[in-house]
């Protein structure tokens, strides 16, 4: 597989939120308990909606808009975001840890009747760069490109993974073992794909480990993680549509579905943190504070 190459990413930066002064007082009052509103449910969901690394692999390994559409964690992103107050958010462009998302009739920008010619959806970018910093665990750069407000036909959002992060949490042991130089217990089909996804992301070029796949294994592969094992937030949700599509009456149906919910909180929805130790935490402080991943590994080589 070819590898997409890179969207004509635009550099703007979409700056601070924008002033509510303009405009009448009766506008921005309402605009602001509106913001308050949006603010209060982003606050509220967002501690409960983690997501565990094994569907967040299966997101970062789709290799085309299509695939990453028909992923569950996407299908949770959308109604997640849709059900908070953030409209209608779809993904339009992808290359390898990179994203644009679009959202026609954004309604973060009824917020700001009386803003024109700038771009406003500061909530909309603050909330993307959340869930993917704190439910996946990607560390990231979030950036409104264009905007209704600012004369545009609809909001975009760019997403740009941070490289180390992302390898972090799509590498499993099988794909390790292959970076390695050791087929790993799995079938040729599954092969072929881990293997096109590591040429992707430029770990592997032609079968071989590429420059960025033996700086990989030499320098952060041995950062031992610990990965913690537990349900993604949208299971409740699927097991009682399965309850609600295999029963022929609403009262048995209502039945099932009310015991799965008390099961499901006496569990507790607590999710565990992972444990890293004290080098992967330098690592990951180092990554935020780093550009490119090149410039990490050159840090990373001095600091041995």
């Amino acid at each position: 597989m070819s590898d997409p190459g890179l969207p004509p990413f635009m550099t703007n930066s979409a700056g601070g939120p924008p002033a509510m002064s303009d405009g009448s007082f009766a506008q921005s009052m309402g605009a602001f308990g509106a913001l308050l509103k949006l603010q209060q449910n982003i606050s509220e969901r967002f501690p409960k909606s983690r997501v565990p690394w094994n569907e967040t692999r299966k997101f970062l390994k789709a290799s085309t808009i299509e695939t990453i559409r028909s992923t569950s964690l996407y299908r949770f992103h959308m109604d997640f975001f849709r059900d908070i107050g953030l409209g209608n958010m779809q993904l339009i462009s992808y290359a390898p840890m990179h994203y644009i998302y679009a959202v026609p009739n954004n309604p973060v920008c009824n917020f700001y009747p009386a803003l024109n010619n700038q771009k406003v959806c500061v909530a909309t970018t603050d909330a993307l760069h959340r869930f993917f910093r704190e439910e996946l665990e990607l560390e990231c750069s979030v950036e409104e490109i264009e905007c209704i407000k600012n004369g545009n036909e609809v909001c975009k959002f760019k997403v740009d993974l941070q490289p180390i992060s992302a390898y972090q949490v799509m590498l499993d042991e099988h794909d390790k073992m292959i970076l390695s130089g050791v087929r790993p217990p799995v079938d040729d089909n599954e092969l072929r794909d881990r293997v096109r996804a590591l040429t992707v992301y430029k770990l592997l070029d032609n079968g071989r480990l590429s420059e960025i796949g033996t700086a990989y294994m030499q320098f952060a592969a041995t950062m031992k993680v610990e990965e913690k094992i537990f349900d993604p937030p949208w299971k409740l949700k699927e097991e009682l549509t399965s309850i609600a599509a295999t029963h022929n009456t609403f009262g048995g149906a209502f039945g099932e579905m009310a015991k799965k919910v008390q099961v499901d909180q006496k569990g507790g929805s607590v999710t565990p943190e992972p444990v890293v130790s004290e080098e992967t935490k330098k690592l990951q402080e180092e990554a935020k504070k780093t550009d490119s991943f090149a410039e990490l590994l050159a840090k990373m080589k001095k600091n041995q």
